[in-house]
This record gives C-alpha cells, structure tokens and sequence, in this order.
C-alpha cells in the first residue's frame, strides 16, 4: 500500500516567483495554479499518520474486534483524504486562469485528482467489508475479497502518479520552475 504515496505526497508545483522574460500575468497565474495544487502537502501528511498509526494498530490485533477496530480507523483516514481531494478539485476548478495551457494544466489535473478520489474510496470500500464482518469464520473470505478489491485500486493509484508526475513537471515546465532533483523517495 506504501507505493501510491509517492503520488499526492510529492505533488509539489514550484513557485516560479522572480520569472525573467515571462509576463506578470503568467508568474501570477502560474503562482495561483501552484498554490491551490500544494494544499495536498498538509492533508497528505496527515493522512500518512494516520495509515501509519493504522498499520500500527493491524499489526497488533489479537481478534475480530481488533481488527475491525483498525480497519474502521484506515476507513476513516480514507473518507477524510476523501474528503479533502473532492475540496481540492472544487478549489481547482474554481481556480480562474486566462491562460489556456494552464487552464489546460489544471484541468487535466483535476481528472489526475478525481481519479485518485476514486480509487481512494475504492480502497476505503475494500476495506469496508473486513470492517462489517460479524464472524472470525467469515474473515478469511472477505481478507482475500478485500485485498483483491484494494489491489486493483492500487493499481489505479500507481498509474495516477505517473500521470501526476508528469502533469506536475509539464507545469514546472510551462512556468519555467527549476526542477527538483528526484531524491529517490
């Protein structure tokens, strides 16, 4: 599950804010862009703890209860990152930009954060059916349904980041912002 983090964590727009050569219409758009898209660096963060304290948890349970108490709180982490992409998009779509590749941008970026948003509650729902077992024998079957259902989000996830990647250095790009060296995390 640690992999799609790389994804929304290192969603990171450069300010470009001394541009020579460029408009201040575009540094300004440009800026505005990268400031609504940098939200996710303190909701991800957040949302990192708290499936930190949930692996945590999982890795302790004794019962039936247990585990339905720490898949209840990664379901809770999800719906609150939920929660916060779907006001990401709302905040990016929203976003008025004159420029057309960065209105572009952002809204090929919007579909980069709906998808995400998706596979989230995906996820979230996979593991919904460990949380609403009423039985220790039920358990192995939805395990197993559960982690089929949480793979494939994984997947959508993995594929999201590369496109997010991408976007993000487009953008970088675009606005002519030094890239990051990629420090391999």
């Amino acid at each position: 599950m640690g992999k799609w983090r790389r994804g929304m964590g290192r969603a990171v727009l450069v300010l470009p804010l001394l541009l020579m050569g460029c408009g201040s219409s575009k540094v300004a758009q440009c800026n505005q862009l990268a400031e609504v898209v940098n939200q996710t660096q303190g909701f991800m963060q957040e949302f990192e703890a708290e499936i930190q304290t949930f692996s945590e948890s999982a890795a302790q349970v004794k019962n039936l209860d247990d585990i339905k108490l720490a898949a209840s709180q990664y379901t809770t982490a999800v719906d609150k990152v939920v929660t916060n992409l779907d006001g990401l998009v709302s905040d990016l779509q929203s976003t008025t930009l004159r420029d057309e590749d960065l209105s572009t941008f952002r809204d090929e970026y919007v579909v980069v954060v709906q998808g995400f948003s998706t596979a989230l509650t995906d996820a979230r729902e996979a593991m919904d059916l460990v949380v609403q077992v009423e039985t220790e024998a039920e358990l192995p079957a939805k395990i197993e349904e559960s982690q089929q259902q949480t793979m494939t989000a994984v997947s959508s996830i993995e594929t999201l980041s590369q496109t997010e990647s991408q976007l993000i250095t487009e953008v970088n790009g675009y606005c002519g912002a030094a890239q990051p060296a990629d420090t391999g995390s």
